[in-house]
């Protein structure tokens, strides 16, 4: 598990999340389809069942009125009335059987369709019968259709009753899935979060812990212990990290004895030619008195010698001093400022989302150009950036603004006679106590223990470099505002 970096970590876990949710998804779709098919079920056939076979009940026992009116009245309307009632109950039982989903229920129809059958025969040769003037017994006619009737109806109803059975039935099994799905989701859910928090846990302890010793380890380089190496069980990321910090303490053991080396070795340049230059000085008052001045010219070259050595030690100090500090070059020339805010704030926005922190930019949209160094101004606007970001806490806010500002109206402006261009970026962090507010820009200046203490320092280097001045105004518990301004072009 050593070998699988931090992303690979993090996605594998997330991975496993995302597939317990795809799982969680796809069930409760199946449910969700079956419940959706038997409720399309229960409205397509089962209450059409309901419906038509109520229709052809009532069309049945209308039927029958207008045939018992047309044998007691040999009324023509009421025939015509009947034969048009058996269209619609013709229409009616193709229907229905087209819905009918069950063996029982076919039967029904069946039997149905076979007694209505039956009936209308009856009807057309009783019909027949009196349209021949033929006697015949009305009584046992009367008594076959009224059979049949009854049982048509009788089948109907129990049509009626089974398609009422199966949407009970329906609504049962869709409560029950229903019950089902919430059940087996809830189970779902509650194993995903479980996971969540395991693979969270795991994944914070797996970097937490190098962390820690890394931290460890950096307070006693703090405290100038250089030799002990970190051996840490963790990612490859930070295995690359525990690796790269052995090195660090190694090159800082080696500048350490570079250090103590150079003390030495400094001190002894020094205080060689100085002792010397010293006993030819003593020497040379002795000569004045006797008046050798062979000896004299002797002496005086050994000074001359001795203070050339001592030049050239300086000398080499002040070189070491540039290198230390690495002397800048500027370019300057004539550029807008708005794309250089505005590139700074895309570079820190992605941390300060990701912080929870909001990011603001708030320029005059007729900011002139300014003579500087872009890249200068760049990297200053990234410090105060960088700087302003650290100590706002998450929910905070961050903005950059910058507006024309004229010299006669600024105390801080030198040249009274030329605009400048004022930028200011504030916080809503902790802020700075008022005694520290003094030399918050010196040199390995650091505040709450944060940053390296040159953040600061290179902003107002390179701000005095173009001709400008920085500045802050801060409240405890308020947060920051860093302001610097730059001539206009």
């Amino acid at each position: 598990m050593r070998k699988f970096t931090i992303f690979k970590r993090l996605g594998l876990g997330y991975l496993a999340i995302l597939l317990v949710v795809i799982a969680l998804g796809v069930y409760s779709t199946l449910k969700l389809g079956q419940l959706n098919q038997i409720t399309r079920s229960i409205s397509s056939i089962d209450n059409e069942t309901i419906r038509i076979a109520a229709r052809l009940r009532d069309a049945a026992l209308s039927q029958r009125g207008f045939e018992k009116k047309y044998f007691v009245s040999r009324d023509k309307d009421f025939h015509r009335q009947f034969l048009e009632a058996e269209k619609y109950i013709e229409k009616d039982l193709e229907q229905i059987s087209i819905l009918m989903d069950t063996t029982e229920k076919r039967r029904l129809i069946a039997d149905v369709k076979e007694f209505h059958d039956r009936y209308l025969s009856i009807v057309r040769e009783e019909v027949r019968l009196i349209k021949s003037d033929k006697g015949y017994s009305r009584e046992r006619y009367q008594k076959k259709k009224e059979d049949l009737a009854d049982q048509i109806i009788h089948k109907l109803e129990e049509v009626i009753e089974i398609a009422k059975a199966d949407v009970d039935s329906k609504i049962e099994m869709s409560g029950k899935i229903g019950s089902q799905a919430s059940r087996v989701a809830a189970i779902i859910t509650v194993a995903a979060v479980i996971m969540a928090i395991l693979i969270a846990f795991f994944n914070a302890r797996t970097i937490n812990r190098p962390i820690l010793l890394l931290i460890k380890g950096t307070r006693e380089i703090a405290k100038g212990k250089f030799e002990e190496h970190l051996t840490i069980p963790s990612p490859p990321e930070i295995n690359e990290l525990a690796d790269a910090f052995n090195l660090m303490c190694d090159r800082l053991k080696e500048i350490d004895e570079m250090k103590a080396d150079l003390v030495s070795n400094i001190s002894h340049e020094l205080r060689t030619p100085l002792a010397v230059i010293r006993e030819a000085v003593s020497l040379h008052l002795d000569c004045i008195s006797t008046g050798s001045m062979e000896k004299q010219r002797r002496l005086l070259g050994i000074i001359e010698e001795e203070c050339e050595r001592l030049i050239n030690s300086v000398n080499k100090i002040l070189n070491l001093s540039r290198m230390d500090a690495g002397m800048m070059d500027y370019h300057m020339e004539k550029c807008s400022l708005s794309p250089l805010i505005e590139m700074s704030a895309s570079k820190i926005r992605p941390i300060a989302e990701r912080k929870g922190i909001t990011l603001e930019v708030n320029l005059d949209g007729s900011l002139p150009h300014a003579g500087m160094d872009g890249e200068k101004i760049g990297q200053a606007l990234d410090n105060l950036l960088d700087n302003a970001l650290k100590f706002t806490p998450e929910g905070g806010k961050v903005s950059i603004g910058a507006s024309l500002k004229d010299g006669k109206t600024s105390e801080r402006f030198s040249n009274k006679e030329k605009s400048f261009i004022e930028v200011s970026v504030s916080d809503t962090g902790c802020g700075i106590l008022e005694e520290n507010i003094q030399d918050i820009f010196d040199k390995f200046k650091k505040l709450h223990g944060k940053g390296t203490g040159l953040g600061l320092y290179i902003a107002r280097q390179i701000v005095n470099a173009h001709g400008g001045d920085i500045w802050v105004k801060s409240e405890q518990k308020k947060g920051s505002v860093f302001s610097f301004t730059l001539p206009v072009f």
